[in-house]
């Protein structure tokens, strides 16, 4: 059985990104340094097993509305009642968000879910679905 170990986030301010997650989704921070000899600055986000690593280098760029390519979106699922505490962060906090809240599947089955953009214009979805 294969595990999803880690999903790569290009980001274009750190500090921004760090809280986003952190504040939204209630990540910790578990590592923050620099990749070998590269300019990417890397902090990694815990999420369950596995973790967010949010990339920073200086000529990254926040994703236009009208790109395509690359990773569409990656999903995060929670319990029924952490899906509607971060609903209501969602829109405490201003998250852009990316049509509604409709049911849709994935790898926990069938269940409500509502996509939204992180500060770079990452698609992210939130479903809920775990027991």
């Amino acid at each position: 059985m294969a595990l999803l170990d880690h999903v790569g986030v290009k980001v274009t301010d750190l500090d921004r990104s760090i809280r986003f997650y952190s504040d939204l989704f209630g990540f910790e921070m578990v590592d923050r340094r620099m990749l070998g000899s590269s300019s990417v600055e890397a902090a990694a986000m815990e999420v369950g097993g596995s973790i967010i690593f949010l990339l920073h280098e200086a000529s990254f760029q926040s994703r236009g509305s009208e790109e395509h390519g690359g990773v569409d979106h990656f999903c995060l699922t929670f319990t029924d009642a952490e899906f509607r505490e971060i609903l209501e962060r969602i829109k405490a906090m201003g998250v852009r968000l990316e049509g509604g809240v409709v049911p849709r599947t994935g790898a926990t089955g069938r269940s409500d879910s509502q996509y939204i953009l992180d500060p770079d214009g990452n698609q992210i979805e939130v479903k809920t679905g775990l027991t």
